[in-house]
């Protein structure tokens, strides 16, 4: 249970996690966290769902098609637009913060090696397959993990927990402003097909499967209250929507620290979400393991090169509209598979009203 726990958590820890700082600052430090204690439990309870259709269904398929299978060819449409659309949206992501994250590591280099070296670097793991990805991802987790508790504590010795007590607790204004963001960061639905691909026959049952999903799922959100605690103690200028450039009580080896972090952060989410792409590709278009691989390998790059955009607005988008779209779409396969759950009709409700913010924010 514990190594795909490790996997899906080092999938679900990635780039959503430098936007809650700044996040929670702007709807109040309380509702933040009760934010994040929700979306932990839609996650989780979104991730358990799909883990039975998986198990239902196998894994010759992805998410588009059972969605083909459930929700009929209009479902199967909209499950390749959203997913492909989603998962590429993300990868983009990376890549553009990965410029960031290795200027802070190697500042004789300009963020676009950066961005070309991590590509290489992160498209050459997807290609060695899932078992090898899998121990990768375990050991840049575990570092990953002792990078965020250092910081925490080097933080509360500090004395910087004295600008969390100055902070707003709760800004009604900004209700649905963490909507995007927290869906993004705790988003793992894409790693679960691998994950459940990566099991022994004799070691897998489907409690098993669900159990690692919940661990998976909490530890992470463990991680990111340490996280923004400590963005926000070690920025007393204010925290930055990039959660990095404000770490002025930083020395300039925490500051390298943080580029490895994030780095790291990234690279695991890239790989796992790379491998979904390529399965998606392969398995529900029925298109051949090369042509995945070179899709993957050009089409995130190629719209790098096209340019980029604000990060929170990329996230936002990224959560609240196309992983908002697949999360109503998991509750609708649920509902024909498993029958209805008395949480569907305030699942959709919220997912509906998230969606209908995050498109008013980029039309208002």
């Amino acid at each position: 249970m514990l190594i795909p726990a490790g996997i899906l958590a080092s999938l679900i820890v990635g780039a959503g996690m430098f936007s809650l700082p700044h996040i929670f600052v702007r709807t109040g430090i309380i509702y933040g966290f009760i934010a994040l204690l929700f979306f932990t439990w839609v996650s989780t309870s979104l991730n358990a769902r799909y883990a039975r259709i998986i198990d239902q269904n196998g894994t010759n398929n992805r998410f588009a098609g059972y969605a083909k299978k459930y929700l009929g060819d209009t479902g199967y449409i909209f499950a390749l637009i959203f997913s492909l659309g989603g998962i590429v949206f993300a990868l983009t992501v990376y890549i553009a913060l990965a410029a960031s994250f290795f200027t802070l590591v190697f500042p004789l280099f300009s963020g676009v090696i950066g961005a070309l070296a991590f590509w290489v670097i992160s498209t050459a793991i997807v290609f060695l397959g899932t078992k090898n990805a899998s121990v990768t991802s375990l050991v840049v987790f575990a570092a990953m993990t002792a990078i965020i508790i250092f910081f925490g504590l080097f933080a509360l010795a500090r004395g910087g927990a004295d600008n969390i007590t100055t902070l707003t607790l709760f800004n009604y204004s900004n209700l649905f402003l963490p909507f995007g963001p927290l869906l993004f960061a705790l988003s793992g639905r894409a790693a679960l097909s691998s994950i459940r691909e990566g099991y022994k026959e004799k070691e897998y049952s489907l409690q098993n499967f669900q159990k690692a999903i919940r661990l998976g799922v909490i530890i992470p959100a463990i991680i990111y209250v340490v996280f923004v605690v400590a963005v926000i103690a070690l920025s007393p200028q204010g925290v930055t929507p990039d959660a990095v450039t404000g770490l002025t009580a930083l020395p300039a080896w925490g500051l390298v620290a943080i580029g490895i972090l994030g780095l790291l952060a990234i690279l695991d989410s890239y790989v796992l979400l790379g491998m979904e792409f390529a399965g998606i590709i392969s398995k529900d278009i029925g298109k051949s393991k090369a042509i995945s691989y070179l899709l993957l390998a050009i089409i995130p790059i190629a719209i790098y090169f096209l340019g980029t955009s604000d990060f929170l607005i990329l996230v936002g988008i990224t959560g609240g509209i196309f992983l908002a779209i697949e999360s109503i779409m998991v509750i609708l396969m649920g509902k024909r598979a498993f029958g209805n759950s008395l949480s569907d009709g305030p699942l959709l409700l919220v997912f509906l009203l998230g969606i209908i913010y995050v498109i008013a924010g980029l039309f208002g």
